[in-house]
């Protein structure tokens, strides 16, 4: 395997570890897990949580600094998320008159590996995982 296709395999796998220790934590903050890795062709959403009459497009986010991991989410890709997350609510129409906002979940590089085995409760009193609710107005 070459040394760029080990690189993608890392980052991936990051990914996904980020993305795992992200939906325990929304899971302890009330919220279900209703679609991980949504994907369309314009564009995937992280985690798609909901609550009660709303519903939550949540892009996560690792990176060694976490103001990195926020930088990281850039006007184009929340025009991504927006565009993905039309598409979702097309798809599943019992969901179009939830209330719906965009949130992002930062968790820092050097959480991954002890936070993977953690449940929800002790992810909520970590120290280190960043949660953005309302991160950004679709459209804006």
């Amino acid at each position: 395997m070459s040394r760029l296709n080990l690189k993608r395999k890392a980052a991936y796998q990051k990914g996904v570890a980020a993305e795992e220790v992200a939906a325990k934590y929304m899971c302890g903050l009330g919220f279900e897990v209703l679609q991980h890795r949504y994907k369309t062709k314009v564009g995937e959403i992280d985690l798609i949580v909901g609550k009660d009459h709303g519903l939550v497009f949540v892009e996560v986010k690792s990176h060694a600094d976490q103001d990195a991991s926020l930088y990281a989410v850039t006007e184009r890709s929340r025009r991504r998320i927006e565009q993905t997350a039309l598409h979702f609510i097309a798809t599943y129409p019992q969901y179009a008159d939830y209330e719906m906002r965009f949130d992002v979940v930062v968790v820092p590089e050097a959480m991954l590996r002890e936070a993977r085995g953690a449940d929800a409760h002790n992810l909520l009193s970590a120290e280190g995982i960043q949660h953005l609710d309302n991160a950004w107005l679709a459209g804006q």
